[in-house]
């Protein structure tokens, strides 16, 4: 069983030298391994047939040496974007290079793409793979068109399944991320149905901190209680490389891993404890903020404690350093709109909260948050008053 990351995002792929850092913090972690599969380099999904100019491999074949040296297992992934049936050489040798280099084995990626998922699909998808890989001592992942319960269920995918779990090779893998694409949690349950329907123990493929699917937020929850006992399992992080290192960092707290804090991540750990309480999970923020804006709620009638001006004081001043030492962090200023939306928030309640009367203090608030500059985009604004209205007329 390994554990590990899978740069399996659509966005901006990490540089080399990011993926040499996560690689670096992932071999304190035994049985580990990394996975190459960014869905926006054109080499590995829509230009997949194509080999990779020579200073683009220079960096990956670096990256698979520093794995090697590194005790981490590195796979190298493939998606073969709209393949036929005579593409099997093509991926051969892309496979054939990556294994030369070092790579511990080869991941072939069928998810997301415009077919329907049949067992005609299935059939030629494990064809293909059986005739590119035939011969080679390495080890084997595939993720099938229907990896989670989710696409079971809305694409009708009983009969795809089917064949897959039929035709697959015995000791080749299958991705799952489980009862959705961002499952909430991993249960025997859960984990007994995706081995059922895929004919073995699945791979967790875990979509819950990558963000992908909604670039202007980002998600740094631990894992505790999050990775099943007995199963490999893979996180997707964040295209932002500071927020995939915190998700690797949480991964070996998680694990058990005694490790120091990320020099990389700069020397404010307590920002990092305030972005994540805010920035938790794609549902709802951690109990501390969760607490927090109830007592900013009750303060709007009830006017605010010391305690509270405090905190939203405190973390204003945090914040405020924390965004003047990013140049200094690795990829720092990609954390710039999330670090300044937070200290915009606490910003606008300690001004809020200033004013004396309820009227006062609501009618600056309405105007900070939807007048002077709206917080959110409109779209987002219009569609939660639609909601309240017909939540209102059904009562």
């Amino acid at each position: 069983m390994l554990h590990g990351v899978i740069e399996g995002f659509y966005g901006r792929p990490y540089t080399s030298l990011q993926r040499r850092i996560i690689i670096r913090y992932l071999s304190y972690l035994e049985n580990s391994a990394f996975i190459y599969a960014p869905k926006n380099d054109p080499f590995h999904r829509l230009r997949w047939r194509e080999d990779y100019p020579d200073g683009f491999w220079l960096q990956i074949k670096e990256t698979i040496e520093s794995a090697v040296e590194s005790g981490v297992e590195f796979y190298f992934g493939i998606s073969p974007w709209k393949f036929d049936s005579v593409d099997s050489a093509s991926l051969r040798r892309k496979a054939g290079r990556a294994l030369n280099v070092g790579a511990k084995g080869i991941a072939i990626l069928f998810d997301d793409i415009p077919e329907k998922a049949d067992a005609s699909l299935a059939v030629r998808q494990i064809s293909l793979a059986e005739e590119a890989l035939d011969g080679f001592d390495c080890g084997i992942y595939l993720c099938p068109s229907i990896y989670c319960t989710e696409l079971l269920d809305r694409y009708d995918g009983g009969e795809y399944l089917s064949e897959w779990r039929k035709s697959i090779p015995v000791g080749w893998e299958s991705f799952w991320t489980g009862n959705s694409v961002i499952s909430r949690e991993y249960n025997e349950r859960g984990m007994m149905r995706a081995e059922n329907l895929l004919g073995s123990k699945p791979v967790i493929w875990d979509n819950l901190l990558a963000d992908d699917y909604c670039l202007r937020r980002i998600y740094l929850a631990d894992l505790s209680g999050r990775i099943p006992e007995g199963y490999s399992y893979f996180l997707n992080p964040s295209s932002c490389f500071q927020v995939a290192l915190h998700s690797v960092y949480m991964l070996l707290q998680t694990s058990g891993v005694s490790c120091s804090w990320p020099a990389e991540l700069g020397d404010i750990p307590e920002a990092w404890d305030i972005l994540s309480s805010f920035h938790y999970l794609p549902w709802s923020a951690d109990e501390k903020v969760e607490s927090l804006l109830m007592e900013l709620k009750n303060a709007i009638s009830d006017g605010p404690s010391d305690q509270l001006m405090a905190t939203l004081r405190s973390i204003s001043e945090v914040l405020a350093r924390f965004i003047d030492s990013l140049e200094e962090i690795e990829g720092g200023f990609d954390l710039m709109p999330y670090v300044t939306d937070v200290k915009k928030f606490t910003g606008w309640w300690e001004e809020v909260l200033s004013l004396t009367s309820r009227s006062e203090r609501i009618t600056r608030l309405r105007y900070l948050m939807y007048e002077r500059l709206p917080f959110d985009h409109p779209v987002s604004m219009i569609t939660a008053e639609l909601l309240m209205k017909n939540r209102k007329g059904e009562q």
